[in-house]
């Protein structure tokens, strides 16, 4: 306890002071540590929002935003890419602050706190460009037809959702690779990521992609993380502050 430091000599006016002045010295030092230990952020590699290995030392555009963000914070960020599975699994629990990134979905929402919108996706279907099935403007008109989509993702949930049977593969390039072999006729997933996969095995003319809208990626907070409502408002207001700076802007510019 703190009347352990002080001799009694100390006790008084003078006791009082240099108690505040060492309650105060401890406050600021534990402030100043908790602000400038590494966040511990897991994510996917998901060209080119998130990147494992720089590409032109580029790294993605939500890695670029998120980790700028956590700097004007005040926080350092340790970020590992793990498969799906794990990522959630340690978010679930709260043994990191959240994941970078995700899409909401009603399961989620169980244990993780969306931050506003970070960047956006296109979702829709790939399939073969010589492919001649319907070609569809909602999930209704894929009932009967063989679909996937990728194991965790909130686009296979969404199919769920429907009460579809979608076919389950692990990542986008066994997605790719399982839909040229023709195992199914359309892949549910984001444009983005998918297409810029596609791009660099060498498969661009094989596949065509109908989008059916935009949605949304957030920066996903688990629920678990001690003091998180307090982070996740700091990082909404710090990511209109990069908005309105044009700074976000310039980010996205280098991946066009």
């Amino acid at each position: 306890m703190i009347k352990h430091i002080f001799p009694s000599k100390y006790v008084g006016f003078g006791t009082s002071v240099l108690v505040l002045c060492f309650v105060f010295y401890y406050t600021s030092s534990n402030v100043f540590a908790q602000n400038n230990d590494a966040l511990y952020i897991v994510t996917e590699n998901y060209p080119p929002y998130e990147m494992s290995e720089p590409q032109n030392e580029l790294r993605g555009f939500d890695y670029e935003v998120a980790t700028e963000i956590f700097k004007q914070m005040g926080y350092r960020s340790k970020i590992d890419f793990l498969p799906w599975g794990r990522v959630l699994m340690l978010t679930r629990k709260g043994k990191t602050v959240g994941v970078l990134t995700c899409a909401k979905n009603k399961e989620r929402s169980n244990y993780i706190i969306f931050s506003d919108p970070i960047s956006d996706f296109t979702h829709g279907f790939f399939v073969r460009s010589e492919f001649q099935g319907p070609v569809p403007k909602s999930l209704r008109d894929v009932r009967g037809q063989k679909i996937a989509s990728i194991k965790g993702y909130e686009s296979q949930q969404e199919l769920l959702d429907a009460g579809l049977e979608p076919l389950e593969v692990t990542n986008t390039p066994s997605a790719i690779k399982t839909l040229l072999a023709r195992r199914f006729d359309y892949l549910y997933v984001a444009e983005e990521t998918t297409a810029f996969t596609i791009k660099n095995m060498g498969h661009t003319d094989k596949f065509a992609f109908h989008p059916l809208g935009k949605k949304s990626f957030h920066f996903c907070f688990s629920k678990n993380y001690p003091n998180v409502e307090k982070i996740v408002v700091e990082f909404n207001e710090t990511l209109a502050k990069i908005k309105l700076s044009g700074w976000y802007d310039e980010i996205h510019a280098k991946y066009r």
